[in-house]
């Protein structure tokens, strides 16, 4: 009976070890996952801040080419076009296909 007793004992102290040892280890797993995403999370922080100087340079060179006294200075000088004649007339035509 007394090694029957002292087995029982064994068997419940190994169950409680392990059990600890599993707590433990889902515990120090979790910690790891949350430091892992927490430098995941950082680095694609650093990304949309690159990315947004980008659109914003972007945009910036997008409002410099629509500027309107741009296109005037390169339709007058490169393209050789010339305003209207004050009696001038001008015909413009639209096109159904666009």
């Amino acid at each position: 009976m007394n090694s029957k007793g002292r087995s029982l004992a064994d068997f419940r102290l190994a169950i409680l070890a392990f059990f600890i040892f599993l707590v433990l280890f889902i515990y120090s797993s979790l910690n790891l996952k949350n430091v892992d995403l927490g430098y995941r999370q950082h680095e694609l922080l650093l990304a949309e801040k690159t990315l947004r100087l980008e659109i914003d340079s972007l945009q910036a060179r997008r409002a410099e080419l629509l500027n309107l006294e741009r296109m005037e200075k390169i339709v007058v000088e490169k393209l050789g076009y010339q305003y209207p004649e004050a009696g001038q007339i001008i015909k413009v035509i639209e096109d159904d296909n666009e």
